[in-house]
């Protein structure tokens, strides 16, 4: 705007002396005050409303309830613009009405003032019906309090799907996954009409946490229930199947799904890359294109990795420059994170790193991270060292950081800096974070810890994990220890890595699983290299499959071979 108002000037006043001219281009003009958006039509029309009756109130909430919901523009403003209406309610006799009690009720909620949610309801407690209830627990959820919300839906007189849904929803927002699908099933056991807001949020939870039975759970309900495959319902399961390792019947509900939108594209795409079924990924963003539709910014994250996975450096590359030439996504960290990963696994380590200092954006620690990984996967160690160094200096609590660079120390066997590396993280307090892995079995979820002697099978998990060692020590398996940066002797560090959270999990999976049925596992951390050595033995020995997800990505192990072709 200045340099407009500056060209004005010059266009106006050309016959002014040059110092007066000058003095005039000097002062700063203050571009005037951005105009404040008009207030809802709704707002507008009401107040030539000559004959106001309960309904006019009713519709006027409900319509400035939807208007704040839509520009997530709550707040005090709009909490107080409430108060005024509801004055002028009181002042026309129909604040005692039920529906404009809900109305008031609900449009509280959605501005978060739940004090003033609550005072309404409160107020007169016989003039509630179950659409009170329900506005003030989506009103409670609404501003994350998912504890509240459940005491008083424990409270309820009558709960109907909404009721449920509402509170289901609410634990999902809160991150607390497993009493959100605890909740769904009891929803379903007392009989209870689920709607599609529980379905697709119970799909996510089960998702989130990679829990199969629980999502082929609500699968199972939403068939008995003779409820029809919605976009959301379809594109969440999609999303369930494909997160919790069953990429194909994530892809047979895909492709058996009457409609599809965006959201159904992008799971289907970014579920085949994280199985590393990159080629697949790459044929089904084309198809989609050709069907017209517009990429966003989750696509391009999808289609990027996909390419990474699969090696297609050609591809990736011309996807990224399609992104803002053709679609107008300007890149994001999650796709130079993609493409740094690509030219990373090609060996194109020096164009990654030209790619990272060439961002218009501060870049995210975790992109020289990628860098780290492929210099140690390439034998980089020069490199390796500077950026691993430059990592430990952005980063100094992240434990990872210290060990890909003493791992990259002790690939090529320079074990006096591998001891520094062990020192300078140990002189910094920093240590691993706690790793565990989730199992599901007879419908209950399993968790384990490094070592974890509480599970109440302990004694048949360690005998079966000796008998498994066994067998592994005979075909040849020998513990790379390479990962333990403890200051230990080495056959500590043998016995350290035994006891790793997903191989307990692993030999419950002997116990509890039928043979011909995969071993499904869940980590919260990326998966250490002896761990997936180990894995991998397992199903070449045992004739099994065993199924991983974590933290990046899955890994399907067969016959002695793993779906990352062992780059993670």
């Amino acid at each position: 705007a200045a340099p407009r108002r500056r060209l004005l000037l010059l266009l106006l006043l050309p016959a002014l002396p040059v110092p007066r001219l000058q003095l005039l281009l000097r002062l700063r003009v203050q571009p005037p005050p951005p105009r404040a958006p008009p207030p809802p039509l709704p707002l507008r029309l009401f107040p030539g409303l000559r004959r106001r009756n309960p309904h006019s109130f009713t519709f006027l909430l409900s319509s400035l309830s939807t208007h704040l919901d839509a520009d997530r523009a709550g707040g005090p403003a709009s909490s107080s613009l409430g108060s005024h209406v509801h004055a002028l309610a009181v002042k026309a006799g129909a604040a005692g009405d039920l529906y404009v009690r809900n109305a008031l009720t609900h449009f509280y909620g959605v501005c978060g003032d739940v004090g003033a949610m609550r005072r309404v309801f409160d107020e007169l407690p016989r003039m509630r019906d179950v659409v009170t209830w329900n506005a003030v627990l989506a009103g409670y959820v609404r501003a994350g309090m998912a504890r509240v919300a459940r005491a008083l839906f424990d409270e309820m007189p009558v709960r109907d799907e909404v009721s449920w849904s509402t509170v289901v929803g609410g634990y999902v927002k809160e991150g607390e996954l497993d009493v959100a699908l605890a909740v769904f099933r009891d929803m379903v056991e007392k009989g209870v009409r689920v709607n599609e807001a529980a379905v697709v949020t119970a799909l996510s939870a089960a998702a989130q946490l990679g829990l199969l039975e629980h999502g082929r759970f609500v699968h199972q309900v939403v068939h008995q229930e003779g409820m029809p495959i919605s976009v959301n319902v379809g594109a969440a399961m999609v999303d369930m199947y494909a997160k919790c390792g069953c990429v194909a019947l994530a892809r047979e509900v895909f492709d058996g799904m009457p409609r599809r939108d965006v959201f159904a594209w992008n799971a289907m795409i970014c579920g085949l890359a994280a199985h590393g079924l990159g080629q697949d990924a790459v044929e089904l963003f084309e198809l989609f294109l050709g069907e017209g539709l517009s990429p966003t910014n989750i696509t391009f994250v999808g289609v990027l990795n996909a390419c990474s996975r699969f090696g297609l450096v050609a591809e990736g590359r011309r996807y990224f420059e399609l992104m803002a030439e053709k679609y107008c996504v300007e890149p994001e960290m999650e796709h130079y994170g993609c493409m740094v990963d690509l030219l990373g696994r090609a060996g194109l380590v020096q164009e990654a790193i030209e790619l990272i200092e060439g961002m218009p954006i501060a870049p995210d620690p975790v992109l020289w991270g990628t860098v780290l990984s492929a210099c140690k996967k390439h034998g980089l160690v020069d490199l390796g060292v500077k950026v691993g160094n430059k990592l430990i200096e952005l980063e100094p609590a992240h434990d990872g950081n210290y060990v890909l660079l003493a791992s990259i120390y002790a690939k090529a066997k320079k074990w006096d800096e591998v001891r520094e590396v062990r020192k300078l993280m140990s002189s910094r307090g920093t240590s691993k974070s706690a790793g565990w892995s989730l199992m599901e079995a007879q419908g209950n979820v399993h968790k384990f810890l490094v070592g974890d002697m509480d599970h109440k099978d302990s004694v048949q998990i360690y005998n079966m994990l000796d008998m498994i060692n066994r067998r592994l020590a005979d075909a040849g398996y020998v513990p790379d220890v390479s990962s333990v940066l403890h200051d230990i002797g080495d056959e500590e560090k043998v016995h350290a890595i035994k006891v790793h959270s997903e191989r307990l999990a692993i030999a419950y999976g002997f116990i509890v699983t039928e043979v011909g049925n995969p071993i499904r596992i869940v980590k919260n951390l990326q998966v250490c290299g002896d761990c997936h050595e180990f894995s991998k033995m397992v199903t070449k020995v045992f004739n099994r499959e065993i199924i991983v997800r974590d933290g990046s990505r899955f890994h399907h192990m067969k016959e002695g071979k793993c779906s990352c072709l062992d780059y993670w």
